[in-house]
């Protein structure tokens, strides 16, 4: 029987029709990674491919050589030539089962777990084994002068990379411009994401595919196409379930005993990486009534738990993330109701006008990256060279003959209503946080670890923002936090762009401060933790957070109607931010004196408890609603009970929340002539 199938194999594969077959398929791929070089073999042409479909024969040895050491460098594969009995090309006379493919039929079942790699050569991770001092240089210029330096110390290794880069560039040409990955083949490619695009051309009508891949695939903004395309954005859904997991599993005897200890699914995979377990359907076995979806899983029982599964539809997904239709993140079924709830009351922050230039902007925003810590890095001075070649420290400013160095703050160093909340050490490696008695003097500034010419930061500045200070966002984060989404506001200073910068058109200091207090209250934070996949809060998923307008600060306070909205929450924002002497927000832009407030703890916590009572009053959260999302905040928990033996935040918001609501209560039954 072996020897048979062999014969059979070894008939198929050397007869005419075969080979013709798949020369005329390893040519059409050959010709997107063809190397177009003065001495090199021409390139396929459309007219030599039309020709050889017509007479393999008329092509040239050194073409065909071409093309053969091409597809052993590239290992083409060709689905419809491997399994013929599986995938047959439509002819004239029938329809194709897949119009993108051309083919008709498929697999009754595809399982998978493919590679979760980037298809761009990651520069650290190729030379780590070859190379260390490369892959840990400080900044990527001074890689790649390394790098350069190989082609006269290690010429072998240097061409191997070249070829490596080569081989790379041909694969992401191939992917983004064949039409083979037409949902997939964009931004920042990783394999997985088209071998996803891949089990879902190759499955039959009424064929299913599982596969373990990335959760990314339904979070990510380059991902987007193929999820909402698997959703249903062309009347195809065709997603099934998807069940998300954590890399990171507590044993069950670990579980028993309350321990932390943790072991991975994957362990030579970083533990934030999460993963899920996607399930599709062919166009004849669609689910109806949306798909099964279940996150944040460490264990398979976690699957058996009926409040961790949600169902979302099309609709549902409009309304969460209308701009980029990718999907929420839900812990449980209340999660999803209760974030669902909340966008139907506030509209997202930008949302996108489909087939239109505009947008509907409501704070007429923009977003800025001031500095790259990469690209830019020959711009950075560190403590010790600028103290030698004569610079002056005066407070955190270098100066010398007129001229100054700014600080260039990284995200890391700022949190909620705090721009000193963490400082280097001169060695200008250790980071650690300010403490308050340092933070109740207004003349400790933080340190940080590089400082950038002021005129550079004027010049990336100029036409955009003239204020003396700047607001934006940490964009490295994570689900896990303490908090999800921290903003804040800083001194017109040098930052980073793991800090991107938020740009009012017309800045206003009163309305600035209630955009940064409602990017900063505790309501948002837990929606803005629905929406994050991995650990970057990117623009996409801040332009659709759920953030008041501005018209609604015009109004009179609910529980102080003698006063302006805008006026309650601006002045409580300004009295937390303005505590050192480098920060001042008074003065030229709301017409009073400048004032620094002392920093007080307790006094913070009960400007900041306020804010948040007034917060979810304002997104029209009921009490248990408050007290839910409060519960969700376990680390918060934990450090309250561990400094106070309680939880006191939630204790605080909720006793500030009664009382608001007691007044608006008695204003109302005043107004309808209640006694």
């Amino acid at each position: 029987q072996v020897e048979r199938k062999r014969t059979s194999y070894r008939a198929l594969t050397e007869s005419p029709a075969y080979k013709q077959a798949k020369l005329v398929a390893d040519a059409w791929c050959a010709a997107f990674v063809w190397p177009k070089t003065k001495d090199a073999t021409l390139p396929i042409t459309n007219a030599t491919y039309e020709a050889m479909i017509k007479n393999p024969d008329w092509v040239s040895s050194k073409v065909r050589e071409e093309i053969e050491g091409l597809t052993e460098l590239y290992r083409f594969f060709h689905w419809h030539i491997a399994f013929p009995d599986v995938f047959r090309l439509a002819d004239s006379w029938g329809k194709p089962d897949n119009p993108k493919t051309g083919w008709s039929g498929g697999f009754d079942v595809v399982l998978a777990n493919p590679p979760w790699e980037r298809v761009k050569i990651q520069e650290k991770e190729w030379f780590a084994g070859r190379y260390p001092e490369i892959a840990e240089a400080r900044t990527a210029a001074i890689r790649a002068d390394m790098i350069k330096d190989l082609k006269h110390t290690d010429p072998w290794t240097y061409k191997q990379f070249r070829e490596a880069l080569r081989q790379a560039d041909g694969e992401s040409h191939f992917i983004r411009k064949s039409g083979r990955y037409p949902l997939c083949g964009r931004g920042d490619i990783n394999r997985y994401s088209i071998f996803a695009e891949i089990m879902r051309d190759i499955i039959s009508p009424a064929g299913r595919v599982g596969a373990v891949i990335p959760s990314g695939i339904a979070t990510d903004d380059t991902t987007k196409l193929f999820f909402q395309d698997i959703m249903g954005a062309s009347d195809s859904a065709v997603l099934v379930s998807f069940h998300d997991f954590e890399n990171r599993r507590r044993n069950r005897e670990c579980r028993r005993m309350n321990r932390r200890k943790v072991e991975k699914w994957f362990p030579d995979v970083d533990a934030r990486q999460k993963f899920s377990l996607v399930t599709m359907a062919g166009p004849k076995r669609a689910p109806l009534g949306g798909a099964d979806f279940v996150f944040f899983a460490t264990e398979v029982e976690d699957l058996t738990d009926p409040d961790r599964h949600v169902q979302l539809t099309k609709e549902d997904i409009e309304l969460l993330n209308p701009n980029t239709l990718t999907v929420p993140i839900f812990r449980s079924g209340r999660d999803a109701e209760l974030t669902k709830r909340i966008y139907q009351r506030v509209p997202v922050l930008i949302k996108e006008t489909k087939g239109e230039e505009s947008e509907d902007n409501r704070w007429e925003l923009s977003f800025v990256r001031l500095f790259d810590m990469t690209n830019d890095s020959e711009l950075f001075r560190g403590w010790a060279q600028l103290e030698d070649e004569g610079w002056s420290l005066e407070g955190n400013v270098f100066t010398k003959d007129g001229k100054r160095y700014l600080p260039l703050y990284e995200a890391k160093m700022i949190h909620h209503f705090d721009h000193r909340w963490a400082t280097y050490l001169r060695d200008g490696k250790t980071i650690r946080e300010m403490t308050s008695e340092e933070k109740g003097d207004p003349t400790k500034y933080a340190l940080p670890r590089y400082w950038v010419p002021e005129e550079e930061v004027e010049t990336r500045l100029k036409g955009r923002w003239d204020k003396q200070w700047l607001m934006g966002w940490r964009d490295i984060t994570n689900t896990t936090n303490e908090r999800t989404l921290i903003s804040a506001v800083l001194p017109r200073v040098g930052v980073g762009n793991k800090f991107p910068l938020i740009v009012p058109a017309e800045p206003n200091l009163t309305m600035a401060m209630c955009l940064i207090a409602n990017l900063s209250s505790i309501s948002l934070d837990y929606v803005a933790r629905q929406k994050l996949g991995g650990t970057s809060m990117n623009y996409f998923i801040i332009r659709q957070l759920p953030v008041l307008p501005p018209s609604h600060y015009a109004q009179a306070t609910p529980w102080a109607p003698a006063e302006r909205l805008a006026d309650w929450i601006s002045q409580r924002v300004i009295e937390l931010l303005c505590t050192a002497n480098d920060l001042k927000l008074t003065g030229d832009d709301v017409g009073g004196p400048e004032r620094i407030f002392t920093w007080n703890d307790e006094r913070r916590f009960l400007l900041r408890c306020e804010l948040d009572a007034a917060f979810f009053h304002l997104y029209g959260l009921d009490r248990a609603d408050a007290e839910y999302i409060l519960d969700t905040f376990p680390i918060v928990k934990r450090n309250d009970e561990n400094a106070y033996g309680e939880y006191r935040t939630k204790q605080v918001v909720l006793s500030i929340y009664d009382q608001m609501a007691e007044v608006m209560t008695g204003l109302e039954e005043s107004a309808l002539g209640v006694d």
